[in-house]
């Protein structure tokens, strides 16, 4: 069984190469408690990036299943997942979270990888600037900004 939060720090590439965006994203559960609200940003060649804290794991496998089923990863042009701090494997669960992630992801063909130092981790935490243009590398795990974060 896979304990993700004693891989915090660990990046996993999912699927190699850059793409650019506006950054949009948060915690996994909340942005997917939005689906269907008036609430949700638009998806369009976005990066998306994503993070949670003390979900099972098929729980994620379902959020994932309800943004392709919305229409939204179909959308994005990257994706990253932070850390999933003290999420685990139920006991009749037969995925890791990194098959999970490969599954939904992988087939999409856009940069995108886990292990981002960003969600509910203690040490080291990278401050996201949300809604903003920016260049994701996968192959390295970079954000770079496009544009300034403050006026």
């Amino acid at each position: 069984m896979e304990n993700t939060s004693t891989n915090e720090g660990r990046r996993e590439l999912i699927t190699p190469g850059k793409a650019q965006g506006r950054l949009i994203g948060g915690n996994l559960s909340v942005v997917a408690a939005m689906v269907g609200s008036p609430y949700l940003p638009s998806w369009h060649h976005s990066i998306l990036f994503l993070e949670d804290i003390g979900e099972d794991i098929y729980h994620i496998d379902r959020m994932l299943t309800q943004f392709k089923n919305a229409g939204i990863i179909n959308q994005i042009s990257g994706w990253m997942f932070g850390q999933c701090t003290n999420c685990q494997p139920s006991d009749q669960q037969s995925f890791t979270f990194m098959q999970i992630l490969q599954q939904h992801i992988k087939p999409l063909n856009i940069p995108a990888w886990y292990g981002s130092i960003i969600g509910h981790i203690k040490h080291h935490k990278f401050t996201i600037p949300v809604g903003l243009q920016v260049e994701i590398d996968a192959d390295n795990g970079t954000i770079k900004m496009l544009e300034s974060a403050v006026i």
